[in-house]
């Protein structure tokens, strides 16, 4: 005779799979990063997070600000004479890890380089084919 609880072990194991294994990868076109045709595109990591200057949004719930930072170059995708200590800012609510890697697209602004998007190298980011 079977028991009630020697068959809803294996069934309620079986309906929990799917959840476990539901985790997929990021989609190739979430890990396209395009970019602009002067744009730098480089693998490093920030070395350092400096000053954080909020911006002032009503709009705004969580809040963000312009960040200094120094990204260590390793690899440099697009772009040429970039020096290995590259500082810069972005635009953001937190700090960027100091920790990973990240593929950086960088642009030429008033204010130095500013970071235009940046995608843990992790979910193994990728270039479009051609330059906006």
């Amino acid at each position: 005779m079977v028991s009630m609880k020697s068959v809803a072990v294996p069934i309620l194991a079986a309906l929990m799979m799917p959840a476990c294994v539901s985790n997929s990868p990021v989609s190739v076109e979430d890990r396209t990063l395009r970019y602009g045709c002067n744009d730098l595109v480089v693998v490093g990591r920030i070395i350092e997070n400096g000053a954080y200057e909020p911006v002032q949004d009503d709009d705004d719930l969580i809040g963000h600000a312009w960040v200094s930072a120094r990204i260590k170059v390793k690899k440099v995708l697009k772009g040429a004479d970039i020096p290995a200590v590259l500082p810069v800012r972005y635009f953001a609510h937190v700090h960027m890890r100091e920790d990973r890697d990240f593929m950086f697209v960088i642009r030429s602004a008033e204010k130095g380089y500013e970071i235009e998007t940046g995608q843990l190298m992790s979910v193994h980011p990728r270039l479009a084919a051609r330059c906006d």
